[in-house]
């Protein structure tokens, strides 16, 4: 059984190198996923920050993905003057929210050692990638690999840096500069006049219900978030079909099923035994995994109204 790291430190820059090499164009294309274009990666060598010499080309805005290591993280940065990074990353709507989510989740593991015991990864963008590192406990001794990205006619360098020991402040500095973005408190309105007393009062206006994201869940009663820690069987149906009894004892090593089913078409994420969306198999390092590309309504029940039977 593999040894589990626990510990983020100078030693795992000979792993993470090896990793990162062998499943380079797996990074790539999931760069590419996530941010669009179409990107090309070379894996640099392992130093330190000071011999790397970050300071000017970090002083500015970014992505930063964090990776939880125990108390301390792993920190990956691509800074928004290389031109590699979309306009929406800033302030991302739900889909853009999703990729990043996803990107992360696919950079841990394709360029960190299976071997690490990897918690929480987040990703989002940070309004000066220098003072956030700093913040979050990265010193000029800290380890430093930069893998070498190229999209066209653009390239930059994605930074892999740790350890950081304070990874919770790593996204602070975004939050003044929304502060700054807000705009200044509108001026007291004036109260409007009362309408006349023969006009008849106007229908009050339902408010829109809100959305529920997962952000919410937190706000619901406490038996009901108790439901949410039931484990589920969760499985991808590739495809299926009946056999007789007959037809499935006579399977031996070597038999072939043919199913009806096209190999282009789209898998089912089954949730016990409801199907809840569809999607495509993919490769993730050595994994396999399953890419939702849309979800699937439950199925509608009607029963039928029968009137009483007069006595």
């Amino acid at each position: 059984m593999a040894r589990v790291m626990s510990e983020l430190n100078p030693e795992l820059a000979g792993s993470l190198l090896e990793v990162c090499r062998e499943g380079a164009g797996e990074t790539g294309e999931a760069l590419t996923r996530a941010l669009g274009g179409a990107f090309a990666v070379t894996v640099g060598e392992a130093t330190t920050v000071a011999d790397a010499q970050l300071g000017e080309e970090l002083n500015g805005s970014g992505l930063a993905l964090a990776f939880h290591v125990g108390p301390a993280a792993l920190a990956i940065v691509l800074p928004e003057a290389s031109g590699l990074l979309p306009d929406w990353y800033k302030t991302p709507d739900a889909t853009g929210t999703s990729k990043l989510a996803t990107l992360a989740q696919e950079l841990s593991m394709l360029v960190l050692p299976e071997a690490l015991a990897v918690g929480e990864t987040k990703a989002s963008h940070v309004a000066n990638l220098k003072e956030a590192l700093a913040a979050a406990g990265m010193n000029d001794g800290a380890t430093h690999v930069a893998l070498q990205l190229t999209s066209g006619e653009k390239s930059g360098s994605l930074r892999l840096i740790w350890p950081l020991t304070a990874p919770a402040a790593l996204y602070a500095a975004a939050a003044p500069a929304a502060a700054a973005a807000s705009p200044p408190p509108a001026a007291e309105a004036k109260p409007a006049p009362k309408p006349a007393a023969t006009a008849k009062p106007a229908a009050a206006a339902r408010p829109a219900a809100p959305s529920r994201h997962a952000s919410d869940l937190g706000d619901l009663p406490r038996y009901s978030r108790s439901l949410l820690k039931i484990s589920v069987p969760v499985s991808v149906e590739l495809a299926s079909k009946k056999e007789t009894l007959q037809e499935v004892i006579a399977l031996a090593p070597g038999s072939i099923i043919k199913f009806d089913k096209g190999c282009e078409e789209l898998l089912r994420l089954l949730v016990g035994e409801n199907a809840v969306a569809v999607g495509e198999a993919v490769k993730v390092g050595e994994k396999f995994g399953f890419r939702v590309t849309s979800m699937l309504m439950p199925p509608e029940h009607f029963v039928t109204a029968k009137r009483a039977r007069s006595a």
